[in-house]
């Protein structure tokens, strides 16, 4: 009888993770210790510890920390442990990086290790092929929501509510005050309101006395919220306002899609390319914020209802063939049919 795939992931768990893992596998969890810390696995002297417990690593994110001389160090590890690498790479500029310097070298040596690439727009591959040579295999992100949904959730969509969650405030939200005044002035120019929310961490007194300038927002100070609290949040809204100056993809979109909630989303990275529903502003490292495009999109997202949540069946039929594409690269890998390729 054959074993099942024994198959380590950075992080261990995460909605994303879950959803991608297939049936069958066998999830070997590190040790990890909290929150967004550094996975122990990511240090080199814990490679050999683990390997005779694996067949293989799958990188998708949290490894923040990571430089390029730590990225090589831990891959000489993984090929002295004979462990195949999968990385899918969410982010090719980094959200929490200031600058794009170091993400790019840990990239570097990433791509050009890994035994296979894995991205989730057809935009992101392409700028993989330009930038390192490589094919990246291209699995669009699969619903996050659960097959059936929680009866607490059905509750209406309020017609006009634009929310802007600014979150911790990452590093790619260089604006917050212009990104939220234009925001108001669009929901307000298309007679709806903007609720904005904080969390705690992210705080001062000069950020709260400018917010609380802007007319005619809520303003909403709370702890992160549960993934219960986050879907009522994003069903009861009627658009939802990405803030970011850079990035690549997002989940928080993702689970907008499935619960009926259109997105406006900056022009950096491949959001767009996630879902046909989401309406673009300008804002990003090159051209930096377009308030008016802000205004612009908002109002037009607004002009039209609310869309359609997800038809679940159709999710899960997409979750469940990213899993079997997931098993398909897996299989491929430890057969020795995937291989470092650069063109």
């Amino acid at each position: 009888m054959t074993r099942p795939t024994r198959l380590l992931t950075i992080p261990p768990r995460h909605p994303y993770v879950d959803a991608v893992r297939p049936v069958g596998i066998t999830a070997v969890l590190s040790d990890r210790t909290r929150g967004w810390e550094p996975d122990p696995f990511l240090r080199p002297e814990v490679v050999s510890d683990l390997a005779t417990g694996l067949d293989l690593v799958h990188l998708h994110f949290g490894f923040d920390d990571l430089d390029a001389d730590g990225a090589r160090r831990w891959l000489r590890a993984l090929t002295a442990a004979d462990l195949p690498l999968v990385f899918t790479a969410h982010d090719l500029r980094n959200p929490h990086h200031p600058e794009g310097h170091q993400h790019d070298e840990v990239l570097h040596e990433l791509m050009t290790s890994a035994a296979a690439v894995l991205t989730l727009t057809p935009g992101a591959a392409q700028e993989i092929e330009s930038r390192w040579g490589r094919e990246a295999q291209v699995i669009a992100h699969p619903s996050l929501t659960g097959p059936v949904l929680d009866d607490r959730l059905i509750e209406p969509t309020e017609p006009g509510l634009v929310t802007l969650h600014l979150k911790s405030l990452r590093r790619n939200v260089r604006d917050p005050v212009e990104i939220v005044r234009a925001a108001a002035e669009g929901a307000e120019a298309a007679g709806g309101r903007l609720r904005v929310d904080l969390h705690p961490d992210a705080v001062t007194p000069p950020l709260l006395t400018a917010l609380r300038g802007i007319p005619g927002i809520q303003l909403e100070v709370h702890a992160r919220f549960t993934d219960l609290q986050l879907e009522r949040y994003l069903r009861r809204a009627h658009v939802t306002v990405l803030p970011y100056r850079w990035g690549t993809h997002s989940g928080w979109l993702e689970l907008a899609r499935d619960l009926g909630t259109r997105v406006v989303a900056p022009s950096c990275g491949y959001y767009a390319e996630q879902w046909s529903e989401v309406v673009e502003y300008v804002n990003d490292e090159r051209r930096d914020l377009d308030p008016e495009s802000l205004r612009a999109a908002v109002v037009t997202a607004l002009s039209t209802p609310p869309p359609a949540s997800a038809d679940l069946a159709v999710r899960q039929a997409e979750r469940h063939r990213a899993q079997g594409r997931h098993q398909e690269i897996y299989s491929a890998v430890l057969d020795g049919r995937a291989s470092v390729v650069t063109s």
